[in-house]
């Protein structure tokens, strides 16, 4: 086979590597979502629907359908004067108890924030020097940090640090307002620099510029002069 060949095949593979990849992660990622809401009330109503037939049976999506129908009607009858008073007393009742006042209190505040009226948690793209100074991570701008905090950090703000290549998880670093740099960048262009671990640039289809490797050090002709 001859060398234009080997070029023209690699070429052809590499084109349809990046036509398939992103198709097959979108697909992968789609489809393990659907599984995992599907299964939330599949895992009650499929072993239902095989003890009523007789065998097994499982409708792929049926856990799914009745996941949205179920939410649809708990949100139209929270809507109603009689749901609210309920969902008010399903609320304080879960305040009361010890051992779910903290688990249920946490998830209904961080709920209510990602999903409520403020909308996105996160407005702002920024860079902190984290996990040290002279070393800038990319974090997104949360929220102003609580007051018994910014008695000990004037100023400070919430900024949540992604990890890469998985920028659902991360940390939280608390860091002075005047220690915060924001850049002109939508969190979606934040999103996919992080997960292509700062291979993809920010508004640019262009390959990464690579970066010149310093020059070696060199004795001078007068230092090794002395040295001999």
């Amino acid at each position: 086979m001859s060398r234009l060949d080997k070029r023209t095949i690699k070429r052809r593979l590499i084109a349809g590597l990046v036509v398939i990849a992103p198709v097959t992660a979108t697909a992968v990622v789609l489809w393990w979502i659907f599984q995992a809401l599907d299964a939330l009330l599949g895992q009650f109503i499929y072993p239902a629907i095989s003890r009523l037939v007789g065998f097994d049976l499982v409708l792929p999506g049926l856990g799914l359908i009745a996941l949205i129908l179920l939410l649809l009607v708990v949100g139209w009858a929270a809507e109603r004067a009689i749901g609210s008073r309920v969902v008010s007393w399903w609320h304080n009742l879960l305040e009361r108890i010890p051992v779910t006042r903290r688990i249920y209190g946490a998830a209904n505040r961080i709920v209510r924030t990602l999903f409520g009226k403020e909308g996105r948690p996160f407005n702002q793209v920024v860079l902190v020097e984290y996990p040290a100074e002279g070393r800038w991570a990319i974090g997104f701008l949360a929220a102003t940090a609580p007051d018994i905090i910014r008695e000990h950090v004037p100023e400070a703000v919430s900024v949540f640090v992604p990890s890469t290549p998985n920028p659902t998880t991360g940390w939280l670093a608390i860091v002075p307002r005047t220690r915060v740099v924001v850049l002109d960048m939508t969190i979606d262009e934040a999103f996919t620099y992080i997960l292509s671990g700062g291979a993809v640039r920010p508004g640019a289809d262009q390959p990464p510029v690579p970066i010149e490797q310093p020059a070696a050090p060199t004795a001078s002709i007068g230092s090794a002069a002395s040295t001999s």
